[in-house]
């Protein structure tokens, strides 16, 4: 392919990207009712409350979170979800409590903080982290026969207790990547700490080490994409393009590593499609990004499932509970003395990571403990296996049926990154990065 066909497809990409942000700019104005302000709901038929019949009164539900910095603390902010899913239980007389223990990103931190919720009596936990620590998480839930969720972790289930994925599984991913590079001939793999996913084909790689050189890295990645080097200020002569340039980057490793390599990029002028890893659906890859300098761009995609902010823009069912999340979310930040899971940081400093995905787990397992009429975990694990839940009992993201280890009974979607804030949480709270993942239109 000629270089100037080349930049034709990549004009094309980029007219595709701006007139998709374009159709969510104006779905937000046409589908966004005049009175949607902080803390009232989206539209009128969109229920805030959440009820459940026969719920014990002492219901206890376990999260799990990895705090500090170790492996699993992106999903920190994004796990406040959990106590949207509580709160708008409390709104229809429905007290939910919810527990939380650190696992520290560790083996030992992760049995130690089940260990914790089985003593406070919870029927189920949440593990709201991801890592090589979260085997050890559900082997300790096993010995104490606690049903656990994941909807975060990709990772093989292995255990012999009862154990549920409500997120995407590696396999899902991989198809989802496949398909965001499906146009590239020449895709290259950066990996800066996640390893290649299965299944994608690329035609080269390269590592990146944490506390490695960025603008060396991106300088390489450049050049490799076919930009001209610069000429060096010691008169060396510049190194010639590669004859056949990487067309699209694949990029894989933790949600920080992924925005200083993104934003390296970014300042070395690479114009080709970045894919990242799924961990960038996390709160802190923005954060992160925006840290570092670096900007939400079109360019930037990746896989997941469609449980994201623009979700609510449908106008079905799957849109009116997603709907119904943000507007309890917004309710929730408005409470003045509205705390985080740990206590210890107002919610509504956190109202911009809250995600639908802990709210979901939160969801599923009160509707087990309902069907069970106990707070007992054997009888909730037992509810739970029958279970298939959607929009109508509250779950803002994709369909969950739960007589399968892997419950997410949804599509696995490219998912596009814009710097658009759609407008559908609390004002002043996006941290200082107003940003949302959008699913690609379907194209007849």
């Amino acid at each position: 392919m000629s270089r100037l066909a080349t930049r034709r497809g990549l004009i094309s990409a980029g007219v595709v990207v701006v007139a998709v942000a374009a159709v969510i700019a104006l779905s937000v104005f046409l589908f966004r009712p005049a009175d949607a302000a902080i803390g009232e709901p989206v539209e009128s038929g969109v229920p805030v409350a959440l009820s459940a019949a026969n719920l014990p009164a002492d219901t206890k539900i376990g999260v799990v979170l990895t705090l500090g910095s170790g492996t699993g603390a992106a999903w920190k902010d994004a796990a406040q979800g959990a106590a949207v899913a509580a709160h708008r239980f409390s709104l229809s007389g429905t007290p939910v409590t919810l527990s939380t223990a650190d696992d520290r990103g560790t083996a030992e931190g992760a049995r130690t903080a089940v260990e914790k919720l089985v003593s406070e009596n919870v029927a189920g936990i949440v593990v709201a982290t991801d890592g090589p620590q979260v085997p050890d998480a559900l082997s300790a839930a096993a010995d104490a026969g606690i049903p656990v969720l994941l909807p975060y972790d990709a990772g093989k289930i292995e255990s012999a207790g009862p154990a549920w994925r409500t997120g995407p599984t590696q396999a899902q991913l991989s198809k989802a990547l496949s398909s965001a590079l499906a146009g590239a001939k020449r895709p290259l793999l950066i990996d800066a700490g996640g390893g290649a996913p299965d299944a994608v084909d690329v035609s080269a790689s390269i590592s990146f080490e944490p506390g490695a050189d960025p603008e060396a890295l991106a300088t390489d990645v450049a050049r490799r994409t076919g930009v001209a080097e610069p000429a060096k200020a010691d008169g060396t002569p510049p190194r010639a393009p590669v004859a056949k340039p990487a067309d699209a980057i694949l990029l894989t490793g933790s949600p920080a590593q992924q925005a200083t390599v993104v934003h390296a990029l970014q300042s070395a002028n690479v114009a080709v499609p970045l894919v990242l890893a799924a961990g960038a659906t996390s709160p802190a890859f923005p954060a992160e990004l925006a840290k570092a300098g670096g900007t939400a761009s079109g360019r930037l995609s990746t896989a997941g499932a469609d449980a994201t902010d623009a979700a609510a823009l449908r106008p079905d069912g799957s849109g009116r509970a997603m709907s119904g999340f943000l507007a309890g979310l917004r309710v929730l930040a408005q409470e003045p003395e509205a705390m985080n899971l740990t206590g210890d940081v107002p919610f509504t400093g956190l109202a911009h990571a809250a995600d639908s995905r802990s709210h979901d787990a939160v969801v599923a397992l009160v509707r087990a403990v309902s069907a069970a009429g106990s707070n007992n975990p054997a009888n909730v694990a037992q509810a739970l296996g029958t279970l298939a839940l959607g929009p109508a009992d509250g779950i803002a993201g994709g369909a969950l049926d739960f007589t399968r280890p892997d419950a997410l009974d949804a599509e696995v979607v490219v998912l596009h990154l814009s710097g658009q804030d759609l407008g559908l949480r609390p004002q002043g709270s996006s941290g200082g990065a107003p940003v949302s993942w959008f699913a690609r239109p379907a194209i007849d």
